[in-house]
């Protein structure tokens, strides 16, 4: 592809200013919540089979300085774990345990907890405090390829959101979880003060956000008995993004495993879905205005009528289409069968990608956004009502770029769901320039900040939140770092028109 046709009209002036804004934004270091565990795995994982005598390993740990074993099959699949407190616990309290002829499978902890490589760090956090293990496997395709452990996460800085993982992990009820979520706004005060990144802060309130859905969902499960068929939840929106702020409201699905007999409607799953949604809005996620929620039946189906309303949905182009594509590839899957949602989410990308006129319908409704710049550069606001003489950051602007980048990354079939992480893949494809990435990227964290920072303040003043700020009142330089934001989200939209003028269906 030849990038240069892919530059934007970008104003220098503007891209300095975002550039410069954005970094001194951040002015400490943060623990990296949101990055994946196959950046920090240690790969060189010991390995034996269960036949093994326990000398033999003890020795081999004690020679290569590592305080855990994985115990694998025959065809390299996981089967058990001995660390060094299995060894104190198993062996040398009971001293009558033969090392030389003692199989590794008598004393080792069987069916390991284990996470995939592109789980969070934060996710390992949550499952290490929850399980009271300190290792933890980690496997693709059925095999081990890593391992993090406890100590690696607090070398890397003291886990702030522990106290909070462990109280959202110990809750009993839906009132624990409101009076911790009630804490987020106050949380992210304090981090904004001390020079964290709006951007963390939020991935931060999102990942808590999820453990607290899982604690729900959790809650929720109790007294309904046992599964009938396993089934995943998904969320989606700025849940699924890992993007949101301190106001979401719920954004969620279910899909039921196939069997001969359809689930969808049995009482299991509708009192699951329908205590779930219950639950999220006492603790205070609202209930959403659209009805995407997994206590609606649209929104909880079989794997096989997924599919079906997915092929439905684009052969029919739906006035909903925007939507329900913002729905589908802005999901993650947070508990559950994950093999169910992979295989729907692998399914909407093989339609999307047999019908390119879907992008037509996205680009029509995101371009019909205007940023709020008039005349001379001067800031639109509200003429009336209660924000007379404001401007909502998040609806004029921040969510324009989201929706811009999610159309050029579905278009080149991007499986990221996190907007910055879409940018770095449509820069790493060559799909944009690296320099436009990183205005575009700009101007997302600016924006991030100003809707977190207006939101915060009125959390702190008592008053309903929103991101919603008021012109007049910023300074001279807050007024240039905003609208500098602003044309820059006008330079994506004007590089998404150029694409479809060149798109042929």
């Amino acid at each position: 592809m030849n990038i240069e046709k892919r530059r934007a009209e970008v104003d220098q002036e503007s891209f300095k200013r975002l550039q410069e804004t954005r970094d001194s934004l951040k002015r400490v270091e943060s623990f990296p919540y949101r990055e994946n565990l196959r950046s920090i795995m240690d790969p060189e994982v010991y390995t034996c089979t269960p036949q093994c005598t326990m000398r033999e390993v003890i020795r081999i740990m004690a020679a290569r300085n590592i305080s855990s074993v994985i115990v694998i099959d025959h065809v390299k699949q996981p089967v058990g774990i001995l660390t060094e407190r299995d060894i104190m616990k198993r062996v040398i309290v009971n001293d009558c345990v033969d090392l030389d002829s003692t199989p590794i499978s008598k004393v080792m902890t069987f069916d390991p907890i284990t996470l995939h490589p592109e789980n969070t760090i934060y996710r390992a956090l949550s499952v290490l405090t929850d399980s009271k293990v300190k290792h933890l496997p980690l496997i693709e395709d059925g095999k081990i390829v890593g391992i993090v452990t406890m100590r690696q996460l607090l070398k890397l800085r003291y886990p702030e959101p522990l106290t909070l993982i462990e109280g959202i992990r110990e809750a009993g009820d839906v009132a624990t979880l409101k009076a911790i979520k009630s804490k987020l706004p106050q949380m992210a005060e304090e981090r904004l003060e001390s020079g964290r990144t709006a951007y963390d802060i939020v991935v931060m309130i999102s990942l808590i956000n999820r453990d607290i859905h899982r604690r729900a969902l959790e809650l929720a499960a109790e007294g309904l008995g046992v599964e009938p068929v396993p089934y995943c939840l998904y969320l989606t929106g700025s849940h699924g993004r890992l993007e949101n702020l301190l106001t979401p409201d719920q954004d969620h699905g279910m899909i039921i495993a196939d069997s001969a007999q359809n689930y969808q409607y049995d009482q299991y799953f509708i009192d699951l879905g329908v205590r779930f949604s219950d639950y999220l809005d006492q603790i205070g996620y609202v209930y959403c205005p659209g009805f995407l929620m997994s206590s609606n039946p649209l929104w909880r189906k079989s794997l096989s009528e997924w599919k079906q309303q997915i092929h439905y949905w684009f052969e029919a182009q739906v006035r909903e289409m925007g939507r329900y594509v913002t729905v589908l590839f802005d999901a993650s899957v947070i508990a559950g069968e994950v093999d169910l949602f992979k295989e729907l989410k692998e399914y909407a990308f093989k339609v999307l990608a047999q019908h390119h006129e879907v992008f037509r319908v996205l680009h029509e409704e995101e371009g019909g956004h205007r940023v709020p710049l008039g005349i001379l550069g001067r800031f639109v606001t509200d003429k009336g009502g209660l924000h007379k003489g404001q401007l909502d950051v998040k609806k004029s602007g921040l969510i324009f770029v989201v929706e811009a980048i999610r159309i050029l990354s579905l278009q080149h079939n991007i499986r990221e769901t996190g907007t910055l992480k879409r940018i770095g893949k449509l820069v790493e494809g060559g799909f944009i320039h690296a320099n436009d990435g990183e205005y575009f990227e700009s101007a997302y964290q600016v924006l991030l900040h100003y809707a977190l920072k207006s939101q915060v303040s009125k959390a702190s003043r008592g008053e309903k939140l929103d991101t919603y700020i008021d012109p007049r009142i910023l300074s001279p330089r807050d007024k240039e770092t905003l609208k500098h934001a602003f044309k820059a989200v006008s330079t994506l939209q004007e590089l998404v028109a150029s694409e479809f003028g060149q798109l042929v269906i």
